[in-house]
């Protein structure tokens, strides 16, 4: 029986399985799929997955972007724990519209701020109601 492929592994370290674990479980909880975060990371699907696996660690630079695509922080990649004063995207839309909006020159920022509160002023929300109804705002549309 063969038994170099087991020793051809570097061993893992805690530390990298926390850290994959969090990024696997980051992932799957936007609904992204490896192909999808190693795309915008411009790395390779195994790249990503040996992160996932604890078999390699980011770099500083690479926890950084990761933790841009997966909308959290850097010390929450590293750490387990998420600074309180800090508000991230919770799903893959919220991400992909702070991605959008990064893109745009900030002096548009308030131009893009006012479409959506208008949208969200009028769109009803899962509960039914209207932004402005919610406010009790009793103005016609």
């Amino acid at each position: 029986m063969n038994h170099t492929h087991l020793h051809s592994r570097r061993p893992r370290s805690d530390m990298a399985q926390e850290i994959g674990t969090r990024i696997r479980e980051r992932r799957d909880a936007l609904g992204l799929t490896v192909a999808e975060v190693s795309r915008a990371l411009g790395l390779s699907n195994g790249a990503v997955s040996q992160y996932e696996t604890g078999r390699a660690v980011p770099k500083q630079e690479k926890i950084e972007a990761l933790a841009e695509v997966l909308g959290t922080s850097p010390e929450w990649l590293m750490t387990g724990h998420e600074p309180e004063h800090l508000g991230y995207a919770q799903n893959a839309a919220e991400i992909r519209m702070l991605a959008l909006m990064r893109r745009i020159p900030a002096r548009l920022h308030p131009i893009v701020l006012a479409a959506v509160k208008g949208i969200a002023d009028v769109e009803p929300s899962p509960g039914g109601q209207t932004a402005r109804a919610r406010r009790g705002d009793r103005s016609p549309s």
